[in-house]
C-alpha cells in the first residue's frame, strides 16, 4: 500500500491529478444495496467497499457513495513546453473558448484555476497540448501490440450467447408475464436467431461454428446455470443483454481475454471495465464532425445557424463545430444560437429570403421538441429557402414530414443500412426468411454481423458472408485504449428518398 501511495504521489508531482472517484446517491423507498449496485453498473463488493461501516438496512434519504472508475487527468500549465495557449479577446467567455477548442468548461477550468474568477482581455489560457512532431526514427514503427484486433484460434469459432430467458418477474392478472418481460424474451430470441443465421451462413462458406446459449437469469431456486467454464470455452461472447446481471458477469469478463460484443447501447462503465468489449454502435463524434465539414463546404461564404441545446448532447454540438471550423474558409461563418425560449419566439427573424439559410441541429432525441418547432416554423414560412443538417436519430422521428425533408434538403450522418438490393445480402436474407417467415429485426442483424466479424478475426482464407446491416471502420481510441467503430456516411433526402452525398 505504501508503494502504491508513492506511485500516485509521483504522478501528481509530475503534473497529474486524480479525477473524482465517487458520486453520492440518495436512497429511495425500496432501495437495497443490491438494487443500487445493479442500477449503477458496479459490483456489490465495490459498493460495500465505498460505504464502510454501513449496515444492511437502508432508509429513504440515506446517502450512499457510488464508486466511479478512477483515472488520471493531466494538469497543464502555461510553462509546459507542449502547452497550447489562447489569448482572450473582447467578448469571449469560458464557454465560447471551450467550444472553440472542443473542450468541456470543467477541463478548461482545471487547466486554468483562476479563470473561474473572471476573464480579462489579454489573459493567456492553456487550451491543450501541441502534438510532438514524429522523429524520423519513429516513422514506420510497428503499431503497439494492444492496437491489434483480436486473433482467434482457427479450428472452431466458439460463440457464447448470454441472453435472458427464465426471467424473474411478477405475474399480472391471468398468470402471464408483464408486457415488458415478454418483449425482453422476444428480443433474446431474436438475438439467438440472428446468431444461428450467421452460423449457417459461415458453415456454408467453410467455417466451423459452435454456439452455446446460456441463460443469464437464475432459476426458481436462484441458481445460475452458467459459470467460468463457459467463458473458458468461448472464443467470443455475445451479451449479456440486460444491465441487471452486469455486475456479476463483468466481474468475470473484465478479467478474461475473451472478446465481448456489447448488445446494449454503449455504457461508459461497462466500456471501461472490459478492454476487449466491442460494439456495432459507432462513435457519434466522427459522424457529427463529418456533417459539420460538409455544411461548411456546401455553404462557403454563408452563415450557418447552429441551434445549440447545450444539454446532454453538448459534445455533439462541439463536434459539429470542430468539423465546421476545420473545413470552413475565412468567409464562412458559424452562428451559434441558444435554443431557449427567447430563440423560440424569433427563428424566422433570423432568416433571409434572398439566399439559402443553412440550419444545423446536432442534438438528438433529447431535442425532439426543437425539431418539431423548426419544422412547424419553416413550413409556415415556405418562402425561405433552407438546408437543414440533423442528428442521425432524427431520421426515426415520425413527425418529420416528407414534404419538409424534401424542401429542406435534409442531411444527416448514417451509420448502418441494410443493403436490400445487394445480391449477396439478398441471398442471405432469403435463408432467414425461409427459417422464420419474416425479415430479421435489428437485434438479429446485430448478432449476425457480430458473429461474421468475429469469424474474420480467425484470419482464415475462406470468403465471409456479407455484413448484412452494419458497416465497420475500427479505429484505435487512445483515450479509451480500445477499438471503436467510426463508420459514417452522409445522406440527403431528395426526390422522395435518402440518397448518398456525392
Amino acid at each position: 500500500m505504501r508503494d502504491l501511495f508513492l506511485v500516485l504521489l509521483l504522478w501528481v508531482a509530475a503534473g497529474f491529478q486524480l479525477a473524482h472517484a465517487q458520486v453520492e446517491y440518495t436512497v429511495l423507498p425500496g432501495d437495497t444495496f443490491a438494487r443500487i449496485a445493479r442500477a449503477h453498473d458496479v459490483t456489490l463488493t465495490e459498493l460495500r467497499e465505498a460505504n464502510p461501516g454501513r449496515g444492511e438496512a437502508l432508509s429513504p434519504g440515506d446517502v450512499v457513495r457510488i464508486p466511479q472508475p478512477m483515472h488520471l487527468v493531466r494538469v497543464l500549465s502555461a510553462s509546459d513546453p507542449g502547452a497550447l495557449l489562447h489569448t482572450v479577446e473582447a467578448g469571449q467567455t469560458l464557454y465560447a473558448i471551450a467550444n472553440l477548442y472542443g473542450l468541456d468548461v470543467e477541463q478548461l477550468e482545471d487547466w486554468n484555476p483562476t479563470a473561474a474568477e473572471g476573464l480579462s482581455i489579454g489573459d493567456v489560457l492553456v487550451v491543450g497540448t501541441n502534438p510532438e512532431p514524429a522523429s524520423p526514427a519513429s516513422l514506420g514503427a510497428p503499431v503497439a501490440s494492444e492496437q491489434f484486433l483480436p486473433a482467434l484460434r482457427q479450428d472452431t469459432l466458439r460463440a457464447l450467447l448470454m441472453l435472458p430467458f427464465m426471467l424473474e418477474a411478477d405475474t399480472v392478472d391471468g398468470g402471464g408475464y408483464s408486457a415488458k418481460t415478454n418483449r425482453l424474451r422476444e428480443i433474446a430470441l431474436e438475438f439467438m436467431h440472428g446468431a444461428q443465421w450467421a452460423a449457417r451462413q459461415l458453415s456454408d462458406s467453410g467455417y466451423t461454428v459452435a454456439l452455446r446459449v446460456v441463460d443469464t437469469e437464475p432459476d426458481s431456486l436462484g441458481m445460475h446455470l452458467w459459470g467460468t467454464a463457459d467463458l473458458e470455452w468461448a472464443d467470443v461472447v455475445l451479451g449479456p443483454l440486460r444491465k441487471g446481471p452486469l455486475d456479476s458477469v463483468n466481474s468475470l469478463l473484465q478479467n478474461s481475454v475473451v472478446p465481448q460484443w456489447v448488445l446494449t447501447p454503449q455504457n461508459p462503465v461497462v466500456w471501461e471495465k472490459h478492454p476487449l468489449a466491442f460494439s456495432m454502435e459507432p462513435n457519434p463524434i466522427p459522424g457529427m464532425e463529418a456533417l459539420g465539414a460538409l455544411a461548411s463546404q456546401q455553404h462557403a461564404g454563408d452563415t450557418v445557424m447552429m441551434l445549440e441545446t447545450r444539454g446532454v448532447d453538448a459534445g455533439l454540438e462541439q463536434a459539429f463545430r470542430r468539423g465546421f471550423l476545420g473545413s470552413a474558409d475565412d468567409s464562412t461563418v458559424l452562428q451559434s444560437v441558444a435554443a431557449n425560449a427567447q430563440f423560440a419566439e424569433g427563428l424566422i427573424a433570423e432568416l433571409d429570403t434572398s439566399k439559402v439559410n443553412p440550419i444545423a441541429i446536432p442534438a438528438g432525441k433529447s431535442a425532439q421538441s426543437l425539431y418539431a418547432y423548426v419544422q412547424t416554423e419553416l413550413q409556415l414560412a415556405d418562402s425561405f429557402p433552407v438546408h437543414v443538417y440533423g442528428h442521425p436519430d432524427s431520421r426515426t422521428f415520425e413527425f418529420l414530414e416528407r414534404r419538409y425533408l424534401q424542401r429542406s434538403h435534409y442531411t444527416l450522418p448514417v451509420s448502418e443500412r441494410t443493403q436490400w438490393n445487394d445480391s449477396a445480402v439478398a441471398g442471405q436474407l432469403e435463408q432467414f426468411r425461409s427459417a422464420h417467415a419474416t425479415d430479421p429485426s435489428i437485434y438479429g442483424f446485430i448478432a449476425f454481423d457480430a458473429l461474421v466479424e468475429s469469424a474474420r478475426w480467425q484470419g482464415l482464407p475462406w470468403p465471409l458472408p456479407a455484413q448484412a446491416h452494419f458497416k465497420l471502420d475500427w479505429q484505435w481510441d487512445e483515450a479509451r485504449a480500445r477499438f471503436v467503430n467510426e463508420h459514417w456516411s452522409l445522406e440527403t433526402f431528395q426526390k422522395g428518398s435518402w440518397e448518398p452525398v456525392r
